[in-house]
Protein backbone atom coordinates (compact mmCIF):
# COMPACT_ATOMS: atom_id res chain seq x y z
CA UNK A 1 0.00 0.00 0.00
CA UNK A 2 1.13 3.54 -0.67
CA UNK A 3 2.40 5.46 2.33
CA UNK A 4 0.53 8.68 2.91
CA UNK A 5 1.91 11.94 4.14
CA UNK A 6 0.05 13.40 7.09
CA UNK A 7 -2.64 15.75 5.87
CA UNK A 8 -3.41 18.91 7.78
CA UNK A 9 -7.12 19.49 8.05
CA UNK A 10 -8.16 22.85 6.68
CA UNK A 11 -11.65 24.26 6.36
CA UNK A 12 -11.53 23.85 2.56
CA UNK A 13 -10.56 20.18 2.89
CA UNK A 14 -13.48 19.54 5.25
CA UNK A 15 -16.03 21.13 2.92
CA UNK A 16 -15.09 18.91 -0.05
CA UNK A 17 -18.34 17.82 -1.71
CA UNK A 18 -19.14 14.14 -1.76
CA UNK A 19 -19.23 12.58 -5.21
CA UNK A 20 -20.65 9.19 -6.16
CA UNK A 21 -18.18 6.44 -7.02
CA UNK A 22 -17.76 5.64 -10.70
CA UNK A 23 -19.42 2.47 -11.90
CA UNK A 24 -18.04 -0.13 -14.27
CA UNK A 25 -19.64 1.15 -17.49
CA UNK A 26 -18.32 4.71 -17.06
CA UNK A 27 -14.86 3.36 -16.26
CA UNK A 28 -14.88 1.13 -19.34
CA UNK A 29 -16.08 4.02 -21.51
CA UNK A 30 -13.22 6.20 -20.32
CA UNK A 31 -10.80 3.29 -20.75
CA UNK A 32 -11.93 2.88 -24.36
CA UNK A 33 -11.46 6.59 -25.10
CA UNK A 34 -8.05 6.62 -23.43
CA UNK A 35 -7.09 3.43 -25.24
CA UNK A 36 -7.53 5.23 -28.55
CA UNK A 37 -5.36 8.13 -27.38
CA UNK A 38 -2.66 5.82 -26.02
CA UNK A 39 -2.68 3.79 -29.25
CA UNK A 40 -2.10 7.03 -31.19
CA UNK A 41 0.76 8.00 -28.88
CA UNK A 42 2.32 4.54 -29.24
CA UNK A 43 2.11 4.80 -33.03
CA UNK A 44 3.96 8.13 -32.90
CA UNK A 45 6.51 6.65 -30.45
CA UNK A 46 6.93 3.69 -32.82
CA UNK A 47 7.63 6.04 -35.72
CA UNK A 48 10.26 7.78 -33.61
CA UNK A 49 11.80 4.41 -32.70
CA UNK A 50 11.80 3.30 -36.33
CA UNK A 51 13.38 6.61 -37.36
CA UNK A 52 16.16 6.16 -34.82
CA UNK A 53 16.72 2.57 -36.00
CA UNK A 54 16.94 3.74 -39.63
CA UNK A 55 19.33 6.50 -38.57
CA UNK A 56 21.56 3.97 -36.79
CA UNK A 57 21.63 1.82 -39.92
CA UNK A 58 22.28 4.79 -42.23
CA UNK A 59 25.21 6.01 -40.13
CA UNK A 60 26.46 2.41 -39.76
CA UNK A 61 26.35 2.61 -35.96
CA UNK A 62 24.33 -0.60 -36.08
CA UNK A 63 24.01 -3.46 -38.54
CA UNK A 64 21.46 -6.16 -39.20
CA UNK A 65 21.84 -9.71 -40.53
CA UNK A 66 21.42 -10.35 -44.27
CA UNK A 67 17.79 -10.11 -45.33
CA UNK A 68 16.63 -8.14 -42.25
CA UNK A 69 15.66 -4.48 -41.94
CA UNK A 70 15.42 -1.83 -39.21
CA UNK A 71 12.53 -3.63 -37.54
CA UNK A 72 14.96 -6.37 -36.55
CA UNK A 73 16.80 -3.84 -34.36
CA UNK A 74 13.58 -3.01 -32.52
CA UNK A 75 12.33 -6.57 -32.03
CA UNK A 76 15.25 -9.01 -31.81
CA UNK A 77 18.39 -6.99 -31.06
CA UNK A 78 19.54 -5.88 -27.62
CA UNK A 79 18.08 -2.47 -28.55
CA UNK A 80 14.64 -4.09 -28.31
CA UNK A 81 14.71 -3.73 -24.52
CA UNK A 82 15.33 0.00 -24.88
CA UNK A 83 12.53 0.25 -27.44
CA UNK A 84 10.11 -1.65 -25.19
CA UNK A 85 11.03 0.56 -22.23
CA UNK A 86 10.46 3.63 -24.44
CA UNK A 87 6.96 2.46 -25.33
CA UNK A 88 6.20 1.71 -21.66
CA UNK A 89 7.36 5.19 -20.63
CA UNK A 90 5.05 6.74 -23.23
CA UNK A 91 2.04 4.74 -22.00
CA UNK A 92 2.77 5.20 -18.29
CA UNK A 93 3.65 8.86 -18.90
CA UNK A 94 0.25 9.56 -20.42
CA UNK A 95 -1.69 8.22 -17.45
CA UNK A 96 0.75 9.45 -14.82
CA UNK A 97 0.82 12.99 -16.21
CA UNK A 98 -2.93 13.42 -16.41
CA UNK A 99 -3.75 11.64 -13.14
CA UNK A 100 -1.27 13.63 -11.05
CA UNK A 101 -2.02 17.01 -12.65
CA UNK A 102 -5.79 17.32 -12.94
CA UNK A 103 -7.00 13.86 -11.91
CA UNK A 104 -8.53 13.31 -15.35
CA UNK A 105 -7.33 11.80 -18.58
CA UNK A 106 -8.99 12.81 -21.84
CA UNK A 107 -11.39 9.88 -21.66
CA UNK A 108 -12.18 10.59 -18.02
CA UNK A 109 -13.06 14.19 -18.95
CA UNK A 110 -15.51 12.97 -21.58
CA UNK A 111 -17.16 10.63 -19.06
CA UNK A 112 -16.99 13.20 -16.19
CA UNK A 113 -14.73 11.03 -14.03
CA UNK A 114 -11.96 12.18 -11.71
CA UNK A 115 -9.37 10.18 -9.80
CA UNK A 116 -8.53 11.65 -6.42
CA UNK A 117 -7.58 10.95 -2.84
CA UNK A 118 -10.35 10.74 -0.23
CA UNK A 119 -9.81 14.42 0.63
CA UNK A 120 -10.28 15.49 -3.00
CA UNK A 121 -6.61 16.17 -3.75
CA UNK A 122 -4.89 14.80 -6.88
CA UNK A 123 -3.06 11.50 -6.49
CA UNK A 124 0.72 11.35 -6.17
CA UNK A 125 3.14 9.82 -8.67
CA UNK A 126 3.61 6.74 -6.48
CA UNK A 127 -0.15 6.21 -6.39
CA UNK A 128 -0.31 6.53 -10.18
CA UNK A 129 2.45 3.91 -10.56
CA UNK A 130 0.67 1.57 -8.14
CA UNK A 131 -2.59 2.01 -10.11
CA UNK A 132 -0.85 1.23 -13.38
CA UNK A 133 0.94 -1.80 -11.94
CA UNK A 134 -2.21 -3.31 -10.41
CA UNK A 135 -4.80 -2.43 -13.08
CA UNK A 136 -4.15 -5.60 -15.14
CA UNK A 137 -4.86 -3.71 -18.39
CA UNK A 138 -8.29 -2.66 -17.12
CA UNK A 139 -9.39 -6.01 -15.72
CA UNK A 140 -9.10 -4.64 -12.18
CA UNK A 141 -12.23 -2.61 -12.94
CA UNK A 142 -14.31 -5.80 -12.88
CA UNK A 143 -14.09 -5.69 -9.10
CA UNK A 144 -16.64 -2.84 -9.27
CA UNK A 145 -19.29 -5.48 -9.89
CA UNK A 146 -18.92 -6.88 -6.36
CA UNK A 147 -19.82 -3.66 -4.51
CA UNK A 148 -22.41 -1.73 -6.45
CA UNK A 149 -23.18 0.70 -3.60
CA UNK A 150 -19.65 2.16 -3.59
CA UNK A 151 -17.74 0.60 -6.51
CA UNK A 152 -13.97 0.48 -6.20
CA UNK A 153 -11.60 -1.21 -8.62
CA UNK A 154 -8.66 -3.36 -7.55
CA UNK A 155 -6.22 -0.61 -8.48
CA UNK A 156 -8.19 1.97 -6.46
CA UNK A 157 -7.89 -0.13 -3.33
CA UNK A 158 -4.17 -0.71 -3.73
CA UNK A 159 -3.40 2.92 -4.57
CA UNK A 160 -5.69 4.19 -1.80
CA UNK A 161 -7.65 6.51 -4.08
CA UNK A 162 -11.10 6.75 -5.62
CA UNK A 163 -12.66 7.43 -9.00
CA UNK A 164 -15.69 9.69 -8.69
CA UNK A 165 -18.35 11.04 -11.03
CA UNK A 166 -18.43 14.83 -11.31
CA UNK A 167 -21.53 16.82 -12.12
CA UNK A 168 -21.56 18.79 -15.37
CA UNK A 169 -20.65 22.13 -13.77
CA UNK A 170 -17.67 20.70 -11.85
CA UNK A 171 -16.44 18.95 -14.97
CA UNK A 172 -16.58 22.24 -16.90
CA UNK A 173 -14.64 23.95 -14.12
CA UNK A 174 -12.00 21.20 -14.29
CA UNK A 175 -11.73 21.68 -18.06
CA UNK A 176 -11.19 25.42 -17.65
CA UNK A 177 -8.32 25.04 -15.16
Amino acid sequence: MAKRKPISVTPSAVSTPHHPSAGLLRRLGALLYDGLVVASLLIIAGFIGMGIAELLLATELASVPEGEDALWLLTRHRFSLIYTAWLAVVGFGFYGWFWTRAGQTLGMRAWRLRIQNKDGSPIRVTQALIRLATAAFGLGNLMCLFNRAAPRAFQDIWAECEVVVLDKQENLEMLNK
